[in-house]
């Protein structure tokens, strides 16, 4: 969910990513990292802890994980942590990549796959949702073994769920009437 802080922050993201040309890049790695940091308790806690001195969470700007990310992608991360505002990485990435799509006239499709998908099949799916939908889409790929088989994918307001895990909840209902 956006707030106005974090439409803000993602805004100044934004401009220095496109100041630099490097707004998919930036865009797609704070993505990443914040999927990273929702991922481990321990990482988060680091990055949030505000008994911490804000040096010491800025350690992991510095750290050989992001060695290879893109300078605008670490300052952003290091103004994020430094402004304590780590816990709302999530936030503020989801809200970079709206941004980022908006100037494209694109819109966000966040699909959800039980396993990772090569190349073509990727290419496919986003085909088929933009047909579907008649959108210009910039797709967020994640894997989700709830999903179990199929695609999920939420794009905007509109959920389309081709999922294994809904079609079984759908027989389940049915049995248990």
């Amino acid at each position: 969910m956006t707030t106005e802080r974090t439409g803000a922050y993602a805004q100044a993201v934004v401009a220095l990513a496109e100041g630099e040309g490097a707004l998919d890049a930036v865009g797609n790695e704070l993505r990443t990292i914040a999927s990273a940091v929702d991922a481990s308790d321990d990482l988060r806690q680091r990055l949030t802890d505000i008994h911490l001195p804000v040096g010491q969470r800025l350690k992991f700007v510095e750290s050989d994980v992001l060695q290879a990310a893109h300078p605008v992608t670490r300052s952003a991360l290091a103004m994020i942590i430094a402004a304590d505002r780590a816990n709302e990485l999530t936030a503020i990435a989801d809200a970079v990549s709206e941004k980022a799509a908006e100037l494209r006239n694109r819109e966000v499709a966040e699909v959800y796959v039980a396993a990772p998908l090569d190349e073509p099949r990727q290419r496919a799916l986003i085909e088929a949702l933009e047909r579907t939908t008649g959108k210009r889409l910039d797709v967020q790929v994640h894997v989700d073994p709830t999903v179990v088989g199929g695609v999920r994918a939420k794009i905007g307001d509109t959920v389309i769920d081709g999922s294994v895990a809904r079609r079984l909840q759908d027989l389940r209902t049915r049995v248990g009437r």
